[in-house]
């Protein structure tokens, strides 16, 4: 017997909103900050993101709108770097 893939949605927080990112999405490496970004992100779609939706908290997006933004090693990885050399040029 073969499992149903599950769905992904690219979302976005509503503008002047705070959508939490939970924890299961913490403890992985798809994790960027306490928050969904401005940038939106591609998710599961879970009934977390559902009553986050429900509640006017974030938008689905057409992928077409926007460029995708997917979370890897490599993001993360260069974020890290971005940022570890602006802490260096200041410094100096």
């Amino acid at each position: 017997m073969m499992g149903t893939q599950p769905e992904i949605v690219f979302i976005k927080p509503k503008h002047g909103r705070k959508a939490p990112i939970p924890q299961y999405m913490r403890d992985t490496k798809e994790y960027f900050g306490d928050y969904l970004p401005e940038e939106g992100l591609h998710v599961q779609k879970t009934l977390f993101w559902i009553k986050r939706k429900q509640d006017d908290d974030i938008e689905e997006v057409i992928e077409s709108d926007n460029p995708p933004l997917t979370i890897d090693q490599e993001t993360t990885d260069t974020a890290k770097t971005k940022l570890k050399k602006a802490k260096e040029e200041t410094q100096e």
